[in-house]
């Protein structure tokens, strides 16, 4: 019977648009409103005076154009916001799946998330029989690939460097665990696409690169070869780190 649980696979999220669209709609409802009161304003003080009449004729065009640019800057604004709270929501979601999937691990493995180190926050830190892993998730989606050592999306470098960032984290936990007397062994850099389709095949510059749909078949086909007291020791410190 395999020791890791299967993976569910990546969650699909609904496209924003509907709820701006909404947004939007509701301002331009409130602006016209208040073009209305303005002209019966205008209509009821001044409506007998042509010429002020027709001043007002005037205003409440220059008036109304400015109403529907702005309702449309305010659409503009709830769409990119509404897209913003999408990310996010992505990145919280694709957390929350891959830790749902180390917290089954068996009770001989330790898993700490959103461990502080020097060089940031690393998403997950998994300590057992098959070593120290720091783990990094990523919501992009696309067709992950790599070109030599650089990773690629949909054929283009990524805005960040994600494999310096993991191995940043990886040393991070490696000159802890030293300073603390315990080991002065590596970690092992992870780094988990969520959504994407991953199709690297090995190591990029020495950090494994795995799909979520992949990431119990990876973990299963780790080779055990730290004893217990060892990991024991090493769960026991970041802990201790964590929680101080």
């Amino acid at each position: 019977m395999s020791d890791f649980p299967d993976a569910k696979g990546a969650v699909t999220y609904r496209k924003a648009g509907f709820g701006a669209w909404k947004m939007a709609h509701s301002h331009l409802a409130i602006g016209l409103f208040l073009l209305f009161l303005f002209i019966g304003g205008i209509y009821q003080y001044m409506g007998r005076n042509q010429a002020i009449a027709t001043l007002g004729l005037i205003v409440m065009v220059i008036v109304g154009a400015n109403i529907y640019h702005w309702a449309e800057a305010m659409g503009d604004k709830a769409e990119k916001f509404t897209d913003r709270a999408i990310v996010w929501k992505q990145e919280a979601v694709a957390e929350e799946s891959v830790g749902g999937l180390l917290e089954t691990l068996p009770d001989d493995y330790s898993v700490i998330s959103d461990f502080v180190t020097k060089k940031g926050t690393s998403d997950y830190l998994v300590v057992g029989p098959k070593g120290i892993l720091t783990i990094e998730t990523k919501s992009h989606q696309g067709v992950v690939t790599n070109n030599g050592e650089k990773l690629l999306r949909d054929g283009h470098p990524f805005e960040e460097d994600f494999i310096k960032q993991a191995w940043a984290q990886s040393y991070a936990v490696r000159d802890l665990l030293a300073e603390k007397g315990v080991c002065t062994l590596r970690t092992q850099p992870v780094i988990v696409f969520t959504v994407a389709d991953v199709q690297v095949k090995g190591k990029v510059r020495g950090v494994h690169i795995v799909g979520m749909k992949n990431l119990h078949a990876f973990l299963e086909g780790l080779p055990v070869w730290m004893s217990e007291r060892l990991s024991q020791a090493i769960s026991d410190c970041l802990w201790s780190t964590h929680n101080s």
